[in-house]
C-alpha cells in the first residue's frame, strides 16, 4: 500500500561527516576527540582562574586589614599586585575562547611558584601561612598536567619551601621536621585529591559530551533524511498532479479544438475523463489539506450519530466515474448500522481506505465494505484483493508518505499519505484501525469506532 521510506534513525558514528545535500548547506562536524580535549582543557583553566581570585581575595583581606596577623609590608602588596595583573590577563583570554599552551602552562605554572616563594620567604617562612595557601593552590592548578604532573609540582614545591625555611632562619630540629613532615603530606594528598578529581571531572564531562555529540549527530542525520524526503515529495507531488492535469489539458484541447466535429461518443469520454481527473486531484488536494490540518492542530471534528450506510454511499459514489459501480460490494449488518464519528472525516478516512483498496486490486476484482458490532464498537472493514501486505509491514504502512515500492519504480500514483491520514482522523474520532491479513490473498482494514445503539 502507499508508502514512502521511514526516516530511519541508526546508530550514530563517532565522527559523522555532513554530506552536502540539495536544501541542506554543507556542513562539517568536527572531530569528537579534538572537541573532548578543549572542553577538558577549558574546563580545568576555568577552575584554576577561580581559584586563584579567591585566593588573592583572601590573601588582601589578610595582609591589609587591620587585626590580622600578617605584616603589611610593601614588597607583600607588589607580589599580590603582580599576580593579579597576571591573573586577570589570564582570565580575559579565557573569557575570549583563547586557552594556553602548553609552553604557557609551564611558564605560568614557574611565575605562580616564584611568586609564592616570594610570599613565602616575606612573611615568615615556615611559619607563613600565606605563603603556604598559594603553594596549595598552585599544587591544585597542577591538575592540568595530570596526577603524575601534580605530583611532580607537590614535590617541587616542597623542596622550594624547605629551601626558603632554613634560608629564612629556620633550624633543623624535632618540630620543624615534624611540621615539614606534615606539610609535605598535605602537598601530596592536595596533589592526588586533584588530579582524581581532574580525571572524573574529564571523564564525566567525556561521557555527558559525547552523549550530546551523538544525539546532535542523529539529530543532523534526521534532518538530512527528512530533507531528502521532502525532496522525493516534492518530485513524486509534481508527478502525482501532473498527471491528471495532463489529461484534462488534453481532452480541454481536443474538445476546443474539433468543436461540433467531435463525434458525441467520443465527447462523452471526454467529460468522463475529465470528470474522474477532477475527481482524483479533488481527493489529492483533500488529503494534503487534511495533512496540514493535523500537523498544524486547526483540525475539529464534530462527532455525532452517523448513520454508516449514508457515509459509505456518499464515498462509493465518489469513485463511480473512476470504477465500475459493481466493483463495490456493501455488507451492512442492521446492529452495526451507526457510529459515533464526524461523518465528513470519517467519509474522508473511507475514501483513503477504498481508494488503496482499488489502486493494490486487479481492475476485476471486487472491493468489500462491511459492518459488524463487536461489543461497544462498530467494526467497519474495507476488504481488497491485492497482494497480502507482510507482518513486518503490516504496521508501517500507516507512516507518513511510507511506501512499499519505490516512488520511481511503482506502477500506482498515490503520495503515501492515505493510510496516515486515515490512521490520524480515526484515532481523534476515539477508534483504531488496524490490518487483517490473515487471508492468503487480500488484506482488510479496519476501522473500530464506538457504536450508537
Amino acid at each position: 500500500m502507499s508508502v514512502t521510506p521511514q526516516v530511519a534513525i541508526g546508530s550514530a558514528d563517532a565522527r559523522p561527516q555532513a554530506e552536502s545535500t540539495e536544501g541542506t548547506p554543507h556542513r562539517t562536524i568536527p572531530d569528537l576527540p579534538t572537541v573532548l580535549d578543549r572542553d577538558r582543557r577549558a574546563g580545568i583553566e576555568r577552575v584554576i582562574e577561580l581559584a586563584r581570585w579567591i585566593v588573592l581575595i583572601f590573601a588582601a583581606v589578610s595582609v591589609n586589614f587591620p587585626g590580622e596577623t600578617s605584616p603589611n609590608r610593601p614588597e607583600v602588596d607588589l607580589l599580590l599586585g603582580i599576580w593579579a595583573i597576571f591573573t586577570l590577563a589570564t582570565t580575559i583570554a579565557l573569557l575570549t575562547n583563547r586557552l594556553p599552551t602548553r609552553r604557557l602552562q609551564y611558564a605560568m605554572l614557574a611565575l605562580d611558584i616564584a611568586i609564592a616563594s616570594g610570599l613565602v620567604d616575606l612573611t615568615g617562612g615556615f611559619s607563613s601561612q600565606l605563603g603556604l595557601v598559594f603553594y596549595l593552590v598552585i599544587i591544585a592548578s597542577s591538575l592540568r598536567f595530570g596526577l603524575g604532573g601534580s605530583l611532580f609540582c607537590a614535590a617541587t614545591i616542597a623542596a622550594i619551601y624547605l629551601g626558603i625555611g632554613f634560608a629564612t632562619g629556620g633550624r633543623l630540629d624535632g618540630s620543624t621536621v615534624n611540621l615539614f613532615a606534615e606539610r609535605l603530606f598535605l602537598f601530596m594528598v592536595i596533589a592526588l585529591i586533584s588530579g582524581l578529581i581532574s580525571r572524573e571531572m574529564v571523564q564525566s564531562r567525556a561521557r555527558q559530551l559525547t552523549h550530546t555529540y551523538e544525539l546532535e549527530a542523529v539529530a543532523f542525520n534526521e534532518l538530512r533524511e527528512v530533507d531528502r524526503i521532502k525532496s522525493d515529495f516534492m518530485m513524486l507531488a509534481s508527478h502525482e498532479l501532473r498527471t491528471p492535469l495532463t489529461k484534462i489539458k488534453a481532452w480541454v484541447s481536443l474538445m476546443q479544438d474539433a468543436g461540433d466535429r467531435l463525434p458525441a461518443s467520443a465527447r462523452d469520454e471526454g467529460i468522463r475523463e475529465l470528470r474522474s481527473e477532477s475527481e482524483h486531484l479533488a481527493r489529492l488536494t483533500d488529503n494534503l489539506l487534511a495533512i496540514a490540518q493535523l500537523e498544524s492542530g486547526e483540525i475539529r471534528l464534530k462527532t455525532t450519530a452517523c448513520e454508516l450506510d449514508v457515509v459509505i454511499g456518499d464515498t462509493i459514489s465518489r469513485f463511480i466515474e473512476s470504477a465500475d459501480r459493481s466493483r463495490f460490494v456493501v455488507n451492512l449488518l442492521p446492529d452495526a448500522s451507526r457510529a459515533m464519528a464526524d461523518p465528513e472525516r470519517l467519509s474522508l478516512t473511507l475514501a483513503c481506505l477504498i481508494d488503496n483498496a482499488l489502486k493494490f486490486s486487479p481492475e476485476s476484482e471486487q472491493v468489500t465494505i462491511s459492518t459488524r458490532r463487536d461489543g461497544p464498537y462498530v467494526l467497519i472493514g474495507v476488504r481488497d484483493q491485492g497482494r497480502r501486505i507482510p507482518e513486518a509491514e503490516a504496521d508501517r504502512v500507516f507512516a507518513s508518505f511510507y511506501q512499499v515500492e519505490s516512488p520511481l519504480l511503482r506502477q500506482r500514483g498515490g503520495f503515501g499519505v492515505g493510510l496516515y491520514l486515515a490512521r490520524q482522523l480515526v484515532e481523534r474520532m476515539g477508534g483504531r484501525i488496524w490490518i487483517d491479513n490473515t487471508r492468503v490473498r487480500g488484506n482488510t482494514f479496519i476501522i473500530a469506532l464506538p457504536g450508537q445503539f
